[in-house]
């Protein structure tokens, strides 16, 4: 499909803009793929990119970055999103999940800090509903997926935490000016 069955119209701007900031294919089913953008929305195709369907969450907001969107590695109608909405000066973090191909989306941030916006969130790969999130200001994990989340920053300074990685036993956080930092089994 051509860019437009992504992007969103600016009627201020009078044109169409929209840049695909991530795209997450299923681990699981052939030809699913989510794609997110810079505009708010967030698409999923399942024949491989033939045809698309808009399944933003309801109050998602215009201009919501899509930072990160994780398909489950446990079901295939199971996918998580890390969006930020920093650039409107809105510092909340964005977390949502849906288990149904995005028909509905339910917004997962209890126990965030309400200035920790939101990069990245990852499913573990060996434990289901085991979720991890990449803030502004560090680690997060949550162990009943996505209901309650509480800080994993040990001795990882406070710092944004671009993405994240489970290999193996052992949890990889990209940051943004601290490195990459492995937190063992």
């Amino acid at each position: 499909p051509s860019m437009g069955a992504f992007a969103a119209h600016d009627p201020e701007q009078g044109k169409h803009r929209g840049v695909i900031y991530t795209i997450a294919p299923s681990p699981l089913e052939a030809g699913l793929v989510w794609v997110g953008n810079d505009d708010g929305l967030i698409h999923v195709s399942r024949d491989n990119g033939a045809t698309w369907q808009n399944v933003t969450p309801a109050g998602y907001g215009r201009l919501t970055r899509t930072a990160h969107i994780d398909a489950s590695p446990h079901d295939a109608g199971t996918a998580y999103v890390a969006a930020n909405r920093y650039q409107q000066d809105d510092f909340a973090p964005y977390l949502w999940k849906t288990t149904d191909f995005g028909k509905t989306w339910a917004k997962i941030t209890n126990g965030i800090p309400r200035t920790a916006y939101t990069r990245v969130v990852r499913e573990d790969p060996a434990r289901r509903g085991l979720l991890y999130t990449g803030t502004e200001y560090g680690v997060w994990t949550s162990l009943d997926d996505g209901a309650t989340w509480r800080p994993l920053q040990l001795n990882l300074p406070r710092v944004s935490v671009r993405d994240l990685r489970v290999q193996g036993n052992d949890l990889i956080a990209a940051t943004h000016g601290r490195a990459f930092w492995v937190i063992d089994d």
